[in-house]
């Protein structure tokens, strides 16, 4: 019985720290379409990524640069300044944090470049996949329509434009009219000092019903940028109505293509640390999120209608690191979409994000800051976790008593429970106590788990020696291809040495050896930064452990020889029980104390003496 709430207890916590980052995902919650109703939600069937024509069950199937945002009509023609009069240019944006490029070709941009990150070829790192066009725009007529990513548009913006940090922002103007007569209008304002910039789209002309009318537009995805990029990471995140929905490529890569309708106040393409963004200033009234196998991207195209014959949208566009401090600065609620854990443990992840940037602004090395949270934490807790171990080792203290009652109940479980209940009451022990304190500290662990995984702020960042990277493992060296990594090793190392503070009990040695190596396996391939955290905080743990079993525990949690439990004695050169040859539970019936009061016990003594 014992051994099997250890084993629980161990679960539990196990689950409770880490398990919910691979076995529990958060999926979008998707409801049938119900007319009517604000929060509709709407499945398609699977439409692979870049399939010419393809269309969803909704009518039209939205797209970005080659993926079917709409089926072109048959009698699309190209629109007057086509290729044949215009030739492809691109137009260089310079701006102290980013690079972008912009072609004549649909108007579209063709690159956007972070200046201060760089991918893992150390070329700044692109939020546009190569070969692909962000913001690229279609018109929908239910289930025909014009892409316009063909169009070639007119602009007297050439070459390349400078922008200064704190000069004046750059408008760029794009315009095109087709031979149908639908003129298009795309205007850019980009701001030398930030990741945002606004984008203005004006369509006129359009002769069609308006039934099923809407302009189309959105992100192609953004490649990883990291050697381990989880599925989780690469996603979209949008706001539909008044709940934020996340698609991840994990859930994408079997069914590649989803469509939402509702009031999208906007939507996000991600990777694990860098984000592309779209904010219209009036809401989207539906959205289709879509992934890229072959390149394990998830990108997004959102639709808004058109209710007369010419239609204006105002977009403000985010594209940078995911930065949650910098993004709330916004006050759109885009920071909703940075990944920090559970919504329940969301406000200590924020509040434990803000302590570690504060901590950085005096102490220039996040290695440093992170041992200085572990301490920190452990001081905070540190009469919650003494009370666990300290029950604990009075757990292991009453185990000579517990073999006793099952060599005299061996075969009558429900004597032998009731007979452990009482002794455990008689001894003033609480079976739970060496897990119940460990509970009350999970949430602080799960959200600075979380800030220490996602956080951009560690990325790059070194800390000592071979430690270049916090945010990625700590490789010192690679043996036939494989990674040696030095911290989860002593990690291991210190549970191991945790574990034989922790149980004494034969029954569960193999349990204590191998949470250990289950731990070791499961944070080998973690940021350097998390790693180091619970590391510290490992070694925090054994030291306050070996304290605690210096010598014999009392009733009150304190640590005193001359507090031997009735019916035991203790050697002098150590703090284990060993147990009276004769001892019967009936021993504990007439010397039962009480824990609490040991004074008033000593008094009941003497009278009987008397």
């Amino acid at each position: 019985m014992d051994e099997r709430r250890a084993i629980v207890a161990v679960i539990l916590i196990f689950v409770l720290l880490f398990g919910y980052n691979f076995f529990v995902r958060r999926q979008a919650e998707e409801a049938p379409a119900v007319p009517g109703e604000g929060a509709q939600v709407e499945e398609v069937a699977e439409v692979p990524a870049g399939t010419p024509g393809a269309e969803s069950a909704s009518g039209g199937a939205p797209s970005v640069g080659d993926r079917p945002l709409v089926a072109p009509s048959e009698s699309d023609e190209p629109p007057s300044g086509s290729v044949e009069a215009i030739a492809e240019e691109a137009l260089t944006i310079d701006a102290p944090l980013w690079t972008a490029v912009l072609s004549n070709r649909g108007a579209s941009l063709v690159s956007w470049r972070l200046r201060e990150y760089q991918d893992l070829e150390g070329l700044d790192v692109d939020l546009v996949p190569e070969g692909e066009r962000g913001l690229d725009l279609a018109i929908q007529y239910g289930p025909n329509g014009i892409r316009t990513g063909d169009w070639m548009f007119e602009t007297p913006a050439r070459g390349t434009i400078t922008l200064h940090d704190g000069g004046p922002p750059a408008t760029v103007r794009y315009e095109v009219v087709s031979d149908q007569g639908v003129r298009v209008v795309r205007e850019y304002t980009f701001y030398p000092d930030e990741y945002t910039f606004d984008l203005d789209v004006s369509v006129g002309g359009l002769v069609e019903p308006t039934a099923q009318r809407a302009l189309v537009i959105g992100w192609p995805g953004i490649l990883p940028t990291e050697t381990k990029e989880e599925n989780r990471s690469l996603a979209s995140v949008a706001k539909i109505d008044d709940a934020v929905k996340r698609l991840d490529f994990g859930k994408l890569r079997k069914d590649p293509l989803r469509r939402r309708v509702g009031e999208v106040r906007w939507a996000t393409s991600q990777s694990r640390y860098f984000m592309a963004a779209l904010i219209p200033e009036e809401p989207f009234d539906a959205l289709e999120v879509f992934a890229d196998v072959d390149r394990r991207t998830v990108g997004f195209a959102a639709s808004l209608s058109i209710p007369n014959d010419v239609a204006t949208v105002r977009l403000s566009i985010f594209a940078g690191p995911q930065d949650y401090l910098l993004i709330s600065k916004m006050e759109s609620g885009l920071e909703r979409a940075v990944d920090l854990g559970w919504s329940i443990t969301r406000p200590l992840s924020v509040l434990m994000l803000r302590a570690l940037v504060w901590a950085h602004g005096i102490i220039p090395n996040y290695g440093i800051v992170i041992i200085l949270f572990s301490i920190l934490t452990k001081l905070l807790f540190y009469r919650l976790t003494h009370k666990s171990f300290t029950e604990m080792k009075r757990m292991q203290d009453l185990q000579p008593k517990q073999e006793a009652l099952k060599k005299k109940h061996e075969g009558d479980r429900e004597a032998l429970a009731k007979e452990q209940m009482r002794l455990y009451k008689t001894e003033g022990v609480n079976p739970l106590g060496g897990c119940l304190p460990m509970l009350f500290q999970m949430p602080v662990f799960i959200a600075l788990f979380q800030v220490l995984r996602t956080t951009i702020e560690l990325r790059g960042a070194p800390f000592v020696l071979w430690i270049t990277d916090l945010s990625q493992p700590d490789t010192i060296a690679t043996i036939a291809g494989f990674p040696i990594h030095i911290l989860p090793v002593l990690m291991g190392v210190g549970m191991l040495v945790q574990q034989r503070f922790s149980s004494k009990d034969p029954s569960q040695a193999a349990l204590g050896k191998m949470m250990p190596i289950v731990f070791t396996a499961l944070f080998y391939n973690f940021a350097s930064g998390l790693v180091l955290y619970w590391l510290v905080n490992t070694v925090l743990s054994v030291a306050q452990q070996y304290y605690i079993h210096r010598g014999p525990i009392t009733a009150d949690g304190s640590s005193s020889v001359d507090a031997a439990a009735p019916g035991v004695q203790r050697s002098q050169t150590t703090a284990s029980i060993t147990t009276v040859p004769d001892f019967d539970v009936q021993d504990a019936e007439v010397v039962e104390t009480n824990p609490a009061s040991p004074s008033k016990n000593r008094k009941k003594k003497r009278r009987k003496k008397r």
